[in-house]
C-alpha cells in the first residue's frame, strides 16, 4: 500500500467527514491511516485542520485511535478503550472547553524501539478569558505530558499525565471522582523500589549548572547542587515504595521517558496503589539538563493512601514540604 501524503490524508479526512465535528460520536474508521508516527504528528498539526476548527483536530485524533485495541487515559476522566469510546469521551469534553489551550513547553519528540514507535509531548494549559467573553491575559493553570505508542498506522496508547489536585479544591468545578484504573504493570521491565536506588549516583549525572527539576509538590530545582539537596532529603523520608513500569523505558540519549504505578509496600509485603505518573529526562553531552516528574496528587489524600504511606514507613510532613517550596 502506497503511503498517501499529509496534504492526501488532510484533504480526504477534511471532505470525507459527515455530521457536526462537536456531537459526532458514531463515527469509526476501520482501516488504518497508513502514516507512519512523524507524519501522523503532521497531519494532526496541519494548519487546515487547525483552520477547520478544534473540534476536527480532536476528530482526527480519535480517527488515529485502533477501533479495538486502543487506550486513552486523562487524569481526570480515566482510561477509555477502543475507538468508539474514546471518541464519545474526547469529541464532547474538548468541545465543552473552548477556552482552553494545550501550549507545547517542547518540540514533540518520537522514539523507536524496536517494535512500534512513541512520542512524548509536554505542555502547559491555558485557559484565554476572551474565549469565554472575558478580559485579560492568559492563565496558566498546570503542566501535563502526553505518551502515545503507535503501530502500523494507528495510536494504541494516548496517556495525558497531570495534576488535578489544584482543580479539585474548587467545589463548584464539578469534576468526576478520581478515576480508578486497573493498571497492568510491564513485567519486562525492572521495577524501581525506592529504598534500592543511589540517588547520589542519579544526582551527580545532573549539569552542574545548566539543570533543572520540575516536581508537582515540592516546586523547581535549579542546579545539581539544589536537586541534590533536595533529592538526597526528601526520598528517604517516603518510606517503602515502588514504582512499576507501565510499559517500556524508552531513552535515546537524548529524551528519556518511563511511566510507572507508584505503591506503597505495607508490612506483610501487600502494596498500595498511591498514583499513577510518567517521568521525563533530558540530556545534553550526555548530562541530564531537565528532569519532570508528572503525577496527579489528588489520590494521595485519599485515606487508604494516606494510610499506606504511615505503614510503609513514610515520614515526610508538611513542613518538609513547604520547607521547600519556600525556600
Amino acid at each position: 500500500m502506497t503511503t498517501p501524503s499529509n496534504e492526501e490524508h488532510v484533504r480526504k479526512f477534511l471532505s470525507g467527514f459527515e455530521g457536526d465535528p462537536a456531537t459526532n460520536v458514531e463515527r469509526l474508521v476501520g482501516e488504518s491511516s497508513g502514516l507512519g508516527v512523524e507524519q501522523m504528528l503532521a497531519v494532526l498539526g496541519h494548519p487546515e485542520v487547525a483552520a477547520a476548527g478544534r473540534t476536527f483536530g480532536v476528530q482526527l485524533m480519535a480517527d488515529f485511535m485502533h477501533p479495538t485495541d486502543s487506550l486513552y487515559f486523562d487524569s481526570i476522566y480515566g482510561a477509555y478503550r477502543g475507538q468508539r469510546n474514546i471518541r464519545g469521551w474526547l469529541v464532547p469534553t474538548m468541545s465543552s472547553v473552548p477556552f482552553l489551550e494545550f501550549v507545547p513547553t517542547h518540540d514533540p519528540h518520537i522514539f523507536s524501539d524496536g517494535s512500534g514507535n512513541a512520542s512524548v509531548d509536554e505542555w502547559k494549559m491555558v485557559i484565554d478569558p476572551k474565549a469565554i467573553g472575558g478580559e485579560g491575559d492568559p492563565i496558566d493553570v498546570g503542566r501535563g505530558v502526553s505518551v502515545r505508542r503507535y503501530s502500523e498506522g494507528w495510536i494504541n496508547w494516548s496517556c495525558d499525565v497531570y495534576d488535578t489536585g489544584p482543580f479539585r479544591t474548587d467545589p463548584n468545578a464539578g469534576l468526576p471522582p478520581v478515576p480508578e484504573v486497573e493498571w497492568r504493570t510491564d513485567l519486562g521491565v525492572a521495577e524501581s523500589r525506592a529504598r534500592d536506588v543511589d540517588f547520589e549516583a542519579d544526582c551527580r549525572r545532573f549539569h552542574p549548572t545548566d539543570s533543572e527539576y520540575h516536581d508537582p509538590i515540592f516546586g523547581i530545582f535549579r542546579g545539581r547542587d539544589e536537586i541534590t539537596a533536595w533529592l538526597l532529603d526528601v526520598m528517604p523520608k517516603c518510606g517503602d515504595i515502588v514504582f512499576e513500569p507501565l510499559g517500556p523505558i524508552f531513552d535515546d540519549g537524548e529524551v528519556f521517558v518511563q511511566e510507572w504505578l507508584q505503591k506503597a509496600i505495607v508490612p506483610h509485603g501487600g502494596r498500595v496503589e498511591m498514583t499513577r505518573g510518567t517521568s521525563v529526562r533530558r540530556y545534553r553531552d550526555g548530562a541530564v539538563v531537565y528532569a519532570a516528574d508528572y503525577f496527579d496528587t489528588a489520590p494521595l489524600s485519599k485515606p487508604e493512601v494516606l494510610a499506606a504511606a504511615a505503614a510503609c514507613g513514610s515520614t515526610l510532613s508538611l513542613e518538609d514540604i513547604m520547607r521547600w517550596r519556600d525556600r
